[in-house]
């Protein structure tokens, strides 16, 4: 969805994101990106994916059982095809207004001000 224009991918504190493989493939795909060193542990969430993308991919697949790992991925391929860009445009866009809000509550929960 994103793939015409330019993105920094930024890795937050989930153990997944500093694991060895992960790491590994990150530097092969995305040079240039945002170590998990470089934000802040339980930090709020500013990042789109993990403020709305993430829980709508979840809740696409909630309930199914997958055989394979490989049968996850795709799963969350089909998910991810299936997004609307007008989804993903209103997301993209509610970040300003996420940041004011988390800048009004000076980096405490700022969800209730949105």
């Amino acid at each position: 969805h994103f793939a015409g224009g330019p993105f920094i991918l930024q890795q937050d504190w989930a153990p997944s994101h500093g694991s060895r493989s992960t790491l590994a493939v990150l530097e092969a795909h995305f040079p240039g990106f945002l170590d998990k060193n470089l934000w802040p542990a339980s930090s709020p969430d500013l990042n789109p994916m993990d403020f709305s993308v993430w829980g709508m991919l979840e809740g696409k697949i909630a309930g199914k059982v997958f055989a394979t790992v490989d049968d996850l991925k795709a799963a969350l391929e089909v998910a991810w095809a299936s997004i609307d860009d007008g989804y993903l445009r209103r997301t993209v866009n509610s970040v300003k207004k996420r940041l004011r809000a988390c800048v009004k509550a000076r980096g405490s929960n700022f969800e209730i001000l949105l």
